[in-house]
């Protein structure tokens, strides 16, 4: 006789499925915008290969004494990164404010390597620069490494910056290759060559201030305001065997880290893309924040 009763599935096939139907659930696309922790919007940049780099008519008409700059963004290359997300922003003193509060005097968020005399104070602004919606400076890389790491984040290497500013097909400036000033529009805050000032700020601008310089992801103010610390040790690409999405070895590699995209303080040709600017990461200027990225 029959039984009436439904027949068992085994154990092993249940839990297969069961496993199956997590992995079917888990694998969704990415969102393309998060909120995060710290308050951020953080958008998608997806996957992708794009031109790293810098070329020489880019500077012909830049000053001859930045000729080593120049050559350390050479060659152009094609880069190939995976997805990643990146702040849309600029860390605000406000949340760098809550970073410091919330922090306090705790060093769990801090570089196995930060020296031990120094500490996450903002130095060297001026009181109008600490308004709540202008980004955080005054800062060197052991502070934007720490708050990144407080917000469950991280910094971009230079390659992910350089990608989320330019998309993938080349450009000068994160908006194209027209001027920072065209049309009677400014589309980044830097230092215009007429008068300082005539973009109407004096120094940073609150972050999102110059909507039309969005990069092709909808990355704001990645020419001007502050410079950003990046991951990456500096050096020279030019003198490299190979490139990874990382900076290879170089002259100075293991002394300065990189420093991307220019400020208030830059002329034009200093806040295109392939800008590199170096500096001690220990070292705290005006025109120094940062923003985070996270992985997927």
């Amino acid at each position: 006789m029959e039984s009436a009763l439904p027949a068992r599935t085994p154990l092993n096939i249940k839990v297969l499925s069961l496993l199956l139907l997590a992995t079917i659930v888990g694998c969704g696309e990415p969102k393309s915008v998060i909120e995060t922790s710290d308050g951020s919007t953080m958008i998608l940049i997806p996957a992708g290969t794009f031109p790293r780099g810098g070329t020489e008519e880019e500077v012909s008409e830049a000053p001859d004494r930045h000729i080593l700059t120049y050559i350390a963004e050479r060659p152009v290359s094609d880069i190939t990164l995976t997805a990643f997300y990146l702040d849309k922003l600029e860390v605000t003193h406000a949340q760098y404010a809550d970073f410091l509060q919330s922090a306090g005097t705790r060093d769990q968020w801090d570089h196995e390597n930060q020296p031990d005399n120094i500490d996450h104070n903002q130095r060297h602004i001026t009181d109008d620069m600490r308004e709540a919606n202008k980004p955080a400076t005054g800062l060197n890389w052991f502070d934007a490494y720490a708050y990144c790491s407080w917000a469950d984040k991280r910094l971009p290497s230079e390659a992910e910056w350089e990608y989320a500013a330019r998309g993938t097909e080349y450009q000068i400036y994160p908006w194209g290759d027209h001027p920072v000033q065209h049309d009677g529009i400014f589309f980044a805050n830097y230092r215009p060559k007429a008068t300082a000032g005539a973009d109407g700020h004096k120094n940073t601008a609150p972050v999102g201030s110059f909507p039309d310089g969005v990069s092709p992801f909808g990355i704001l103010d990645m020419a001007g305001n502050a410079e950003e610390w990046v991951q990456d040790w500096y050096g020279l690409r030019y003198f490299a065997a190979s490139l990874n999405a990382t900076n290879p070895p170089g002259p100075a590699s293991g002394e300065y880290r990189v420093i991307k995209g220019g400020s208030y303080g830059t002329a034009d040709y200093e806040v295109r893309i392939a800008q590199r600017f170096k500096g001690k990461p220990h070292n705290k200027g005006p025109r120094l924040g940062f923003r985070c990225a996270r992985d997927i």
